[in-house]
């Protein structure tokens, strides 16, 4: 019987279905395809799309010179991820990184976090499925209290959410005091599950004075968590 994909409308035969039917299984789809609109062209190092009537598995090309001010080159990109609370997203295929995105304030859960003021989270695809982030959050009532896990973000959305469960050290900062031993090893973890819960916790993080949480360095496989169809 078969059915059509989402985005484009063309047909898929099931497994079973027989091709003697070359119009409905080929030459129907051929002519779909030869009257989709041209991709959507964004201007050299312009943001890519984060409003519009883009769906998750829609392309556009972002039109970068190689070599140019930016040190980036021609590119097509893929949305995998479009949240209300997280952004879009865009993975690139020809270029390595697709360009740093700011997650809005709405990610966060905890009422005593912010994002950083000057340094907030921001996350950027590759090309090789994996998700990068950097910058930080900010505490916003006194210290971090020690050795309590904290939901501090909303539901990480596929598309950017890791493919297996995972917990990366995280730093802290300002630092003071001069311990020695575990007592001197003064940080955190941040746990990602696969369902797109977290939880950061904090240790040794001198309360009263660690307020900024680092994720610079935390990236992950999330490939199993994006796709394109057709």
């Amino acid at each position: 019987m078969g059915t059509n994909t989402t985005n484009y409308n063309l047909f898929m035969p099931d497994e079973e279905d027989s091709m003697a039917d070359v119009v409905t299984n080929l030459t129907e789809n051929f002519q779909k395809i030869e009257n989709r609109n041209d991709i959507t062209v964004i201007a050299a190092g312009a943001a890519l799309p984060q409003v519009g009537d883009y769906e998750v598995g829609d392309r556009v090309f972002r039109n970068d010179v190689a070599g140019g001010p930016t040190v980036t080159w021609p590119s097509n990109y893929i949305l995998v991820c479009k949240d209300a609370n997280w952004g879009w997203h865009w993975r690139p295929i020809q270029q390595m990184m697709s360009p740093w995105v700011t997650i809005p304030a709405t990610v966060i859960n905890d009422a005593n976090f912010q994002l950083h003021p000057t340094v907030p989270l921001q996350i950027a695809l590759d090309s090789r499925g994996f998700c990068h982030w950097r910058g930080a959050i900010r505490r916003t009532t006194a210290g971090i209290p020690v050795a309590t896990s904290f939901t501090v973000f909303k539901t990480i959305p596929e598309g950017i959410r890791p493919n297996v469960d995972l917990m990366h050290t995280i730093a802290l900062s300002p630092i003071t005091g001069s311990s020695t031993g575990k007592a001197g090893n003064i940080g955190g973890r941040i746990f990602l599950a696969q369902s797109g819960a977290s939880s950061v916790r904090v240790f040794n993080s001198n309360n009263g004075v660690s307020q900024n949480v680092w994720f610079d360095g935390l990236n992950y496989n999330n490939s199993a968590h994006w796709y394109f169809s057709g």
